[in-house]
């Protein structure tokens, strides 16, 4: 049975915010400005280790452990956000 918690009210915008403060986190020194929904994750310094890092702390910050399977096929922040979003609502049904 899945579990409903409180990520589940998250908004996809509430999740983008998440995820550009945890890349933030893992390259920070890279600018503000070049962190934007439509920012692809490989030339930001998010190789593939560094997108597994982001996907972890995201999902703890979420407070959910859902398939993470389509998660590592996304190229950009916003696509990302859509997949969480998209993984949260189904956890609903």
């Amino acid at each position: 049975m899945k579990q409903k918690n409180n990520s589940i009210m998250k908004t996809t915008e509430e999740i983008l915010g998440i995820i550009v403060s945890n890349i933030s986190k893992i390259v920070p020194d890279l600018s503000q400005e070049n962190i934007n929904r439509n920012a692809k994750l490989s030339p930001l310094g998010l190789d593939l280790v560094g997108k597994a890092e982001l996907i972890e702390m995201t999902l703890e910050e979420l407070n959910t452990d859902i398939s993470r399977k389509e998660l590592y096929i996304v190229d950009s922040i916003g696509e990302l956000a859509d997949q969480f979003a998209n993984k949260l609502k189904s956890t609903l049904v």
